[in-house]
Formats: structure tokens, sequence, C-alpha cells
């Protein structure tokens, strides 16, 4: 459990023995998940030996050990941010909001006054209408309970704060969480460059999943643009961490931390990386840029240096059997770009039809329309949430 010291800055006067404990074994956690992804994201949590509580729109409670937690946290290539509950209530008023949140959490226990503390918080269908106001009442809450302690109250700022809190009000229920991470774990570390409409981490590590990859024959991106899908392949293929070049220095405010089990897992998890076999991972592009940019990004991440990149228009690409084609290609969405979007879909049809024999693809296309571009019979359609975009994943398959 994170202790304070017992002065704080400036001379303040020691703590007081402590009215509100922390739980002495991990809640129930909630793991926030890209929409569409629930349930993909529940197969992983299982496999990774959660225990499902249940899944609802854009999450999924679980329970685990502090070990299993840690799996998570490390390897999970679905979830966007864990979530370790604090206090849930019903709540119908502003003052009934901060009173709770000012009595029953303690939060002298879970940091200190050198810290600061952001918070993000979602309202939906309750007493108050304004996220911010929601946020200004906990952020009361917390610099009281400091006050009443110290006489001093930490820094708040929601850029980059040391320790960051997660308000949740949706039909007049109230939860207070704090984010294990303080970010979101989309973010792996390794995309450094990147060009216009990069595909989010967590739906591209989707997409690899669902393809399934298993080593036989090459994997090509033909469109690879910086790298994204093309990295994640090489992750889950290679067995590299999600969390391996991420930072986690906020860890250690999470109650019931080890950082030796912590550092345990990571070695584990390390040790199981391999080496990507030569000239099977390729990824094209059009653009200089990009493949630039790919280079950079994948240059980060163990092996990343074995998949071969070339600057070129994927219909000039030889003829190759049995290669698994995973991309994403341009959607189109303004209207006088749709007439040049519908053409590229109609070629990379003829490319996957003419220079892909005995091969599967896996294309995620911007609507149902351009997955009839293709002009080849979809195996099976999914529809998947890029951000807002309602996309769909494709598999083509193609016979010798």
């Amino acid at each position: 459990m994170l202790q304070n010291k017992k002065t704080s800055k400036g001379g303040a006067k020691p703590r007081k023995a402590a009215s509100k404990e922390l739980p002495s074994s991990l809640p129930t956690l909630f793991a926030v998940v890209a929409g569409s992804l629930e349930t993909h994201a529940e197969k992983e949590l299982q496999e990774l030996g959660a225990q499902i509580v249940r899944q609802v729109p854009r999450g999924i409670y679980f329970n685990c050990d502090l070990q299993t937690l840690y799996k998570i946290i490390y390897l999970s290539r679905l979830v966007q941010r864990v979530l370790y509950n604090l206090l849930d209530f019903d709540c119908h008023s502003e003052k009934y909001l901060y009173q709770q949140a000012k009595t029953n959490v303690p939060w002298t226990q879970l940091f200190g006054l050198e810290h600061s503390f952001g918070i993000d918080a979602n309202v939906s269908n309750s007493f108050l209408r304004h996220s911010l106001y929601a946020s200004q009442l906990l952020k009361d809450a917390i610099c009281d309970s400091f006050r009443d302690e110290y006489q001093k109250r930490p820094d708040f700022t929601n850029k980059t704060p040391d320790i960051l809190f997660n308000l949740h009000i949706h039909n007049n229920h109230a939860s207070i969480a704090l984010d294990i991470l303080g970010q979101s774990m989309h973010l792996r570390g390794y995309r450094k460059y990147s060009v216009e409409a990069p595909l989010q981490e967590t739906l591209a590590a989707a997409i690899v999943s669902i393809a399934d990859y298993t080593g036989e024959g090459s994997l090509l991106d033909p469109m690879c643009g910086s790298g994204t899908l093309l990295a994640e392949a090489l992750m889950r293929h290679c067995q590299i961490p999600a969390g391996y070049l991420r930072e986690h220095k906020r860890l250690h405010f999470l109650p019931l931390h080890n950082a030796a089990l912590w550092q345990e897992v990571q070695n584990e998890a390390n040790a199981q990386i391999r080496e990507l076999s030569p000239n099977s991972f390729y990824g094209v592009d059009i653009s200089v840029k990009a493949i630039e940019a790919a280079r950079e990004n994948l240059a980060l991440l163990p092996g990343g240096e074995r998949v071969l990149l070339k600057r070129m228009a994927f219909q000039e690409i030889d003829r190759l059997s049995k290669r698994t084609i995973i991309t994403n290609p341009p959607y189109g969405v303004r209207l006088e770009y749709l007439a040049k979007v519908r053409k590229l879909y109609n070629d990379l049809g003829d490319f996957l039809k003419q220079k892909c024999p005995d091969s599967s693809s896996y294309i995620l296309c911007g609507s149902k329309d351009l997955v009839k571009e293709l002009r080849l019979r979809a195996h099976w359609t999914k529809k998947l949430k890029n951000a807002d975009l309602e996309t769909y994943l494709a598999k083509i398959i193609v016979r010798g």
C-alpha cells in the first residue's frame, strides 16, 4: 500500500490516523474497451486469467488476483484502460456527490501533496448535465480532504497528472475509480511518427487477432501507412508484450502494488519473445513519408528491422501465393474523393484475384458499399468501430 511521508512539503504537520482504509484485496475491476471490441476483449481477459463478471457497452467488469492484473496491464492488446474501483453509490444531488467522495475515499492514502492529480469525468442521463462540473465537485472533495489533514492541497491538472481518477455518473449512479496506468493502453510506445488518419492500435490488434496469422506464407500490408497493422502483427506473432515499450511510472499508486511481482511478470513475458523469420513480413505504400514513418516505428520493436518495407504502388507487387493480406485502405468520406476510392478498391480486388492465389485477405472497408467495390465475394464481414465511424472487416479468400 502506498504510504505518504510523515511530513509534507512546506513543513505541514504529521498526518492524523486515517479514519478510512483502502481494501486489503482487489475490488472488481473495470476494463474500458473500444466500441465493437467488447466480445474480443472479454475473450482476451479470460485467456489472461480474469474472471468475467459482466460485459457492458464499451467495458467489462472482471475479478482477478494481483498477478493476473499485472499480466493484463502488460499483455492485453485490446483493453484501453483498467479502472480500480474506489467508491460506488446512488447519487441524486451535487451535495451528496461531494459528501460521499470526501467522506468515503481515503485520498491521502492514495497519493501525497507532492503529487498532481487529474480527473476524467463522464456524465449521462443524470441530475448533472455537465462532466466538467461533476469533475469540479470531485476535485473540491479531494482538495478539501487534504486541507483537513495538511492545511494544504495538491496541484490539479489534466495535462499528464501524476495520478488520474475516473468519475462516471450514469442514471444517477456514481462510480469513482483510480485509472491504474493514468493513460490509454492503446499507446504502445512504438508510434513516434504517423501519417493522416492512423488506425488506433487496439483496433489494429483486434484485426490481427481475427486474421490469426499462423506463420504460413508471408504477411503483407499493401497500403501500410505508418505501419500500425504491421507493428501489431509483429508483436502478436513474436509474442512481444503490448506494454513492452510503454511507460508504467504511475503503477506504484495502485493499492497493494508489489514491485517484485510486477518485475517478475514482465521478465516472464519478455522471455517469451521470439525472432521474426526472414522474408515473412512485408509492407508497401505509395507514399515515401509513410514508408519512412513505418520504418522508424517498427525499428523500435524487437525484430522490426526484419520487416521488409518498400515504396511502391500495390499494383506493382509481384505475384506471390499463400499470403495473408491485412490492410486498411482509405475510406473516402468526402464526396469529391469517393470516385478515386472506388477505383482504388476495384484495383485492390483485381490485385487480390490476379496476384494472390491461395491467399486470405482481411480488408477494413469504410462501408458496406466499399466492400462491394472489391468485386470479390466476401467469405464474411464483421462490423467494427473505428472511432465513431462504422467500418466493415471483410475476409476475402482467393483460391489458386
